[in-house]
């Protein structure tokens, strides 16, 4: 690999860790603004049976081992047919799924009030919304994952200077912290404006992201 090669790799990358940076922001709320909106604004009952607004959290990793043969089966079954999306291209589609999430969640928000309004008077059970549009969302975020973190680990494997391997794979890993870095964001947004407007912005993040990410496909 001559000079120009190696430097046009490493941008390459660097164009990547920028995007993935706001998948990490959007998609580990899961654990902060989506576990207070379970605890504030959901209904954390099934049936008769009560629930944590933790428990939400647990259908990631259940889907994450249930589903994954089911997408590597999709992908080996395109790529055998010649269909099969570039890295790249999956990853932008990826941040779509996970804007999709969002504008779930956005729809969901749109009769709700501020926090500020319940913060000390607690929503009645039939203000609250359905625990089935939290599992929902959750199920669409770890998809959306499964397209993005494996695959964008691969993505820098194959496309890092041999000598480079460690410092890339480290600054994938730093651009996951400065996404979770930037989490507090969220949580400041949803204690101050309107749910509907906080789940927005991470929408529009996403939607923004996946077109970068689908513009650079061919450069990439």
């Amino acid at each position: 690999q001559d000079a120009k090669e190696i430097k046009q790799r490493i941008l390459a990358l660097f164009a990547v860790f920028g995007i993935v940076i706001f998948f990490w922001f959007s998609f580990h709320q899961n654990g902060l603004t989506l576990t207070m909106f379970a605890k504030d604004y959901t209904l954390l009952k099934i049936g008769s049976m009560e629930i944590s607004a933790e428990i939400f959290q647990s259908v990631n990793p259940f889907i994450v081992v249930f589903l994954t043969p089911v997408v590597m089966w999709i992908f080996g079954a395109l790529a055998k047919r010649g269909k099969e999306p570039s890295t790249p291209k999956k990853i932008g589609i990826g941040m779509g799924i996970a804007a999709l999430a969002y504008v779930v969640m956005t729809i969901a928000s749109l009769s709700l009030p501020n926090y500020s309004v319940i913060e000390n008077a607690p929503l009645a059970d039939a203000a609250r919304v359905t625990p089935w549009v939290l599992f929902s969302v959750y199920f669409i975020l770890t998809v959306a994952e499964l397209f993005i973190s494996p695959l964008g680990l691969s993505f820098v494997s194959k496309v890092a200077p041999a000598h480079l391997q460690g410092l890339m794979q480290g600054c994938w890993l730093g651009a996951t912290a400065v996404g979770n870095a930037a989490l507090v964001l969220g949580a400041v947004m949803y204690e101050t404006i309107s749910l509907a407007t906080t789940w927005s912005v991470f929408a529009i993040v996403c939607f923004i992201s996946m077109g970068l990410m689908l513009c650079m496909v061919k450069w990439l």
